[in-house]
């Protein structure tokens, strides 16, 4: 009996006291709050917060991150006035400088402070940042999501099949896994839009060459549905995502893959390598115009070098891939990754200085041995021209007998012409007694010359006074006189003549065809 009075009474007191506890706390997303978010594509994102506040709000701040980066970044608005109902602006610059590509996820939240000091945060949201206008839509798979609009998703779905595949293939080659997920692939309608969406880069590259695709972030592709070179139109998207690999892979805080690393593996990643990569790589080697290894280092600037920069990347990966294993391979992008130089890293998995790596790729394809001569690596922009130094005075010489020492000039600078000297105290000065035998001499040959011209004249007008009824001497006669001549031209009879005839005009031989100038892509035209 006690103990059925004891429960009813241990529950009620259980109650008192469960019913005391502190409430919960309120949720960090008031419903009065509103975010809404105006898309000014492509250089800003507006955010605009409203509501009603608890308290006064003294400042705002907009804290947001995207996606694949560590960062944690603030906003403010520009002018802001304690108050308790808010209307609040802050602005995020997404394009130049501030440059945030569209596929990009925001996630993001807003810090209001009291009067009273204390942090009021709202729930955090999150905003796909895509091109405003257009009716975007996705599909996706465990590691990919592909955006597209305008009826692609056939399109779409044939890229993340080749993803897959991809992923399958190269993950297993590199040895490596995506860190971060989901990789977005932003599926445009045309090359126009793609450039729109483009950082910045130089119109003369942009005005020689033509985009297919392009790795904008660590998890972000650009793609457009058109064939780059190959039969399969996917192409694109394994060599973009293959970007996204061999970083996972090969790069980190202490390592950096290179240039013609990164290219080349993700050209062996297609299907096929295209022959606008392939024929360039075959003239050049034709014609011994490979890149040099040190100049492969520091990437390509120039668009007339864009198929063979690709075309001997692919084959520099191939030739490693070949001469060593798989496993080789994977070890060398985590040879980088721990720190080590390429060129280091190259030298602990095969064994070979970059020079030797080079030597052995010109062997393998039947090329001799570079010139040992160091060649300067490309600079990453164009210096200001180097001003060739000034030229000094030439020493005189110091006596009529000793000749003067002989001065090789720069081999990037003219020879300066020999100046001439008023005097010097030489000798060198002409006296007016040379001057005047100059003179003399001078007028004397032109006498000479007035007198023989007009002898020549005299006999002329002796000719012209003969008889007019001359008898005109048959063709075959000897001419008489010293000044005999005929009004008709020689005729020469090969028995019986009194001179050789002129010996025939030699007919030059043809010069010999040049053979054609190769440069990277061919003979040249003209």
């Amino acid at each position: 009996m006690r103990a059925a009075l004891l429960l009813p009474a241990l529950a009620l007191l259980a109650g008192l006291v469960f019913g005391l506890r502190a409430p919960a706390p309120a949720p960090a997303q008031s419903p009065e709050f509103t975010t809404t978010i105006v898309n000014a594509f492509p250089q800003f994102l507006h955010f605009r917060l409203t509501g009603a506040a608890p308290a006064e709000v003294t400042d705002v701040s907009l804290r947001y991150r995207v996606v694949g980066s560590p960062s944690l970044a603030r906003a403010k608005p520009e002018a802001f006035l304690p108050a308790t109902d808010l209307d609040v602006e802050t602005r995020v610059s997404t394009g130049t400088l501030g440059f945030v590509p569209v596929g990009s996820e925001f996630v993001y939240h807003w810090e209001l402070v009291l009067e009273d000091g204390a942090v009021l945060e709202t729930g955090e949201e999150r905003y796909v940042y895509l091109p405003p206008e257009e009716d975007w839509q996705s599909v996706h798979n465990d590691f990919m999501r592909v955006y597209f609009h305008g009826g692609r998703e056939s399109i779409a779905l044939r890229y993340l099949e080749a993803a897959e595949r991809t992923y399958e293939r190269m993950g297993r080659m590199l040895q490596t896994e995506l860190r971060v997920v989901p990789v977005v692939t932003v599926l445009f309608a045309s090359e126009a839009d793609l450039e729109e969406a483009q950082p910045f880069r130089s119109e003369a590259y942009d005005a020689a060459t033509f985009l297919c695709g392009s790795q904008v972030a660590i998890n972000i592709i650009f793609v457009i549905d058109r064939s780059c070179g190959t039969r399969d139109r996917s192409d694109t998207l394994r060599h973009e995502f293959t970007h996204i690999l061999v970083e996972e892979a090969g790069e980190s805080a202490l390592g950096k893959v290179p240039s013609w690393l990164n290219e080349g593996t993700a050209v062996y990643s297609q299907t096929e390598p295209g022959r606008g990569f392939t024929d360039p790589f075959e003239v050049a080697l034709a014609v011994d115009r490979l890149i040099p290894f040190s100049v492969m280092i520091s990437g390509n600037n120039d668009p007339s070098d864009v198929g063979l920069f690709y075309g001997q990347s692919y084959q520099m990966v191939r030739f490693l891939i070949d001469q060593g294993s798989r496993d080789d391979f994977a070890r060398l992008f985590a040879t980088i990754k721990a720190g080590n130089r390429f060129d280091r890293a190259i030298e602990i998995v095969y064994g070979w200085t970059i020079q030797e790596f080079e030597a052995e790729f010109r062997a393998f394809h039947d090329l001799p041995p570079r010139d040992p001569t160091p060649v300067r690596e490309q600079p990453a922009s164009t210096p200001e021209p180097t001003p060739a130094p000034e030229q000094a005075e030439p020493e005189r010489t110091p006596a009529p007998t000793e000749a003067p020492e002989q001065v090789e000039p720069e081999p990037t600078a003219a020879a300066p012409a020999p100046r001439q000297s008023a005097g010097d105290g030489g000798g060198r000065d002409l006296s007016n007694v040379a001057l005047g035998a100059i003179a003399g001499a001078a007028v004397i040959a032109l006498l000479a010359i007035f007198v023989f011209l007009f002898s020549i004249m005299v006999g002329n007008r002796g000719q012209s006074a003969a008889p007019a009824t001359a008898a005109e001497p048959p063709p075959d006669a000897e001419p008489s006189g010293p000044l005999a001549s005929s009004s008709r031209e020689p005729t020469f009879d090969a028995s019986s003549r009194s001179e050789e005839p002129p010996p025939p005009e030699p007919v030059p031989e043809p010069e010999p065809e040049e053979e054609p100038e190769f440069d990277e892509w061919g003979p040249r035209s003209g």
